[in-house]
C-alpha cells in the first residue's frame, strides 16, 4: 500500500500533502506545529476512530486520501462520520463510522479477518505518546487497542471466538463482584469510622409503607370496578329479559307468569349482596386513600427536614443497610479469577501450539534485536512474544525491543495479506535515544523495508534515508 496524497480542508483553507513511494519525512524546526496531527489525519482519512487535537476538530474537516493497494487506486473522502470510498474512479461505496469501520477496513487492507484488521494500526504506527513503549498489547491511540494474541490468531486462522467470548463474559462478571466487594469494604469502613453517625431510615420506612398502600389502593380500585360491572350487567340483563316479554307457564294450573326482575327468585337478594360488597370495598378504599394522604404528608414534611442531608450521607445510609455476605463474595471472586486464568491459558495454548506464525515472529524479533544489539534481553522461549514483563526494559533498550517487535509484526502481516504496509513513525528520536541508536533503526528500514513506504514525523533530519521526500511545516499545519 502506498499513500499518494492527503488533502485537508478546514476553515476555508485547503492543504495538499504529496508523498513519495519510499521514505518521507514530515519535518519542522520546532515541536507542536502539527507533524503528529498530520499523521493522525492520515489514519483518520482511512476510517479509524482517531481523536482530534486541541487546535483542530477533525469532525469539522473534510479529509481526502488517495492511495494504491492490491493493484487498485483508491480514494477516501471523510466528512465527520461519513466516508466514501472510490475504487479506480468507478466503484463508489459509502460507510457510516464507527459502525461500518470493519467493512471499510476490509477494502483498504484486502482481508475480512477481523482479528488482523483490528490490529494492523498497532503494528504499523508508533505514535510519540505510547507507540514507542507499546510492545504487544495496550492502547495504540484514543480507543484503538492492539493485542498480540488476537493478531496471531488472525494471521494463523486460529478460531478461539467462543473461548474469547466466554472469557469476556467471566471478566465482566468478575468486575461486577469486584465493585460489590469495594462497596462491602466501604460499608466496613463506615461501621468502624462512623459509629456515632445515625443513618436516618424513617424516610425509607415511609416510602415502603406508601408503596404497599399504593398497591392495596390499586387492587381495591380494580375490585370496585369489577363489582360495579357485575351489578350493571345484572340490571342490563333483567331489562333485556323484560323487553322480550317472556312468560313462563305453570303446568299444573295452566297459569302464565311474566318474567321480570320482580318474578325472578332471589334477584333482589343477589343484587343486595353485590351492593353490600361494593359499599364495603368502597369504604376500605376510602380508608386506604386517607391513610395514603397522611403518609404522603408525613413524607413531604420528613423530606423538608432532611433537605440539609447531603447526597453522600444518603448514599452512606443506603450502603450501611446493605445486607451482603462478604465471605461469599470473596469466594465467588476467587472462583471467577481461577476460571479467567484457566481460559486465558487455554486460549494461549491454542494460539501457540504448533503455530508457524509464532515461530516466524520469534525468528524475526531475534534477528532485528541482534542488529540493534539487544538480543541479550530477548528470552529464547517462543512464548516471550506474549510477555507482560517489561520491568527490566527502559529507555533505548525498550525503544529497540518495541521496534524489533513491530517490524516482525509487519513482515508477518505482509506475508499473509500479500501487500506492502506503510510504516509510520512519530518522533523516533525520543529521550534517551542517541543518534547511533537512530542510525541502527534507520539502517533496518533501509535494508529490510526498502520497498515499503515509510513516513516519519520529526524535528530531526535523517540523511541516511534516501531517496528522502521532505514535507516541511513551518509554523502550523493549516496555515494559509
Amino acid at each position: 500500500m502506498k499513500i499518494n496524497h492527503l488533502i485537508i480542508k478546514y476553515n476555508g483553507i485547503t492543504k495538499r500533502f504529496d508523498l513519495d513511494d519510499n521514505f518521507n519525512l514530515i519535518h519542522s524546526k520546532k515541536n507542536s506545529v502539527g507533524k503528529s496531527t498530520l499523521l493522525r489525519f492520515l489514519f483518520y482519512s482511512l476510517g479509524y476512530n482517531i481523536p482530534g487535537t486541541k487546535n483542530i476538530k477533525f469532525n469539522k474537516c473534510t479529509v481526502i486520501c488517495n492511495f494504491d493497494t492490491n493493484n487498485k487506486n483508491m480514494e477516501t473522502r471523510r466528512e465527520n462520520n461519513i466516508i466514501t470510498l472510490s475504487i479506480n474512479n468507478t466503484d463508489i461505496y459509502t460507510f457510516v463510522l464507527p459502525e461500518e469501520e470493519i467493512e471499510l477496513q476490509s477494502f483498504v487492507w484486502g482481508t475480512t479477518n477481523e482479528d488482523i484488521l483490528k490490529n494492523i494500526l498497532g503494528a504499523i504506527y508508533m505514535d510519540q505518546e505510547k507507540g514507542w513503549t507499546l510492545l504487544n498489547r495496550g492502547v495504540v491511540i484514543g480507543s484503538i487497542h492492539f493485542n498480540i494474541e488476537e493478531l496471531v490468531q488472525g494471521l494463523s486462522n486460529r478460531n478461539v471466538t467462543q473461548l474469547r467470548e466466554k472469557q469476556k463474559s467471566i471478566e465482566l462478571e468478575l468486575k461486577k463482584y469486584q465493585q460489590l466487594q469495594n462497596i462491602i469494604e466501604y460499608k466496613e469502613h463506615l461501621a468502624t469510622s462512623a459509629n456515632d453517625i445515625a443513618f436516618p431510615d424513617y424516610t425509607s420506612e415511609l416510602e415502603n409503607k406508601i408503596q404497599m398502600l399504593t398497591f392495596e389502593k390499586n387492587e381495591l380500585e380494580d375490585k370496585l370496578k369489577s363489582i360495579d360491572s357485575i351489578r350493571k350487567e345484572n340490571i342490563y340483563f333483567t331489562s333485556f329479559i323484560e323487553k322480550m316479554k317472556l312468560v313462563v307457564k305453570d303446568e299444573d294450573t295452566g297459569r302464565t307468569i311474566p318474567v321480570t326482575k320482580d318474578t325472578i327468585e332471589h334477584f333482589d337478594d343477589n343484587q343486595n349482596y353485590i351492593l353490600a360488597r361494593y359499599n364495603m370495598v368502597k369504604i376500605n378504599l376510602a380508608k386506604v386513600k386517607k391513610e395514603l394522604s397522611i403518609l404522603n404528608q408525613k413524607l413531604s414534611e420528613t423530606q423538608n427536614l432532611f433537605d440539609v442531608q447531603t447526597e453522600i450521607e444518603r448514599f452512606d445510609s443506603q450502603i450501611a443497610h446493605l445486607n451482603v455476605n462478604p465471605d461469599q463474595i470473596r469466594k465467588i471472586i476467587i472462583q471467577l479469577n481461577n476460571q479467567n486464568k484457566k481460559l486465558k491459558r487455554t486460549i494461549l495454548e491454542r494460539t501457540i501450539d504448533n503455530n508457524p506464525i509464532v515461530n516466524d515472529l520469534h525468528r524475526s524479533i531475534i534477528k532485528f534485536a541482534q542488529k540493534l544489539g539487544v538480543e541479550d534481553v530477548i528470552n529464547l522461549n517462543k512464548n516471550y512474544i506474549f510477555t507482560s514483563d517489561l520491568k527490566s526494559l527502559s529507555g533505548a533498550v525498550l525503544h529497540k525491543i518495541v521496534f524489533s517487535f513491530k517490524m516482525a509484526y509487519i513482515l508477518e502481516i505482509q506475508r499473509v495479506l500479500g501487500i506492502k504496509l506503510p510504516i509510520v513513525l512519530d518522533s523516533p528520536s525520543g529521550r534517551e535515544i542517541d543518534q547511533e541508536n537512530i542510525r541502527e533503526t534507520m539502517n533496518i528500514l533501509m535494508e529490510e523495508f526498502s520497498d515499503n513506504q515509510v513516513i516519519i514525523a520529526s524535528i530531526y533530519k535523517y540523511n541516511e534515508l534516501h531517496p528522502l521526500h521532505t514535507i516541511r511545516i513551518r509554523n502550523k499545519l493549516m496555515e494559509g
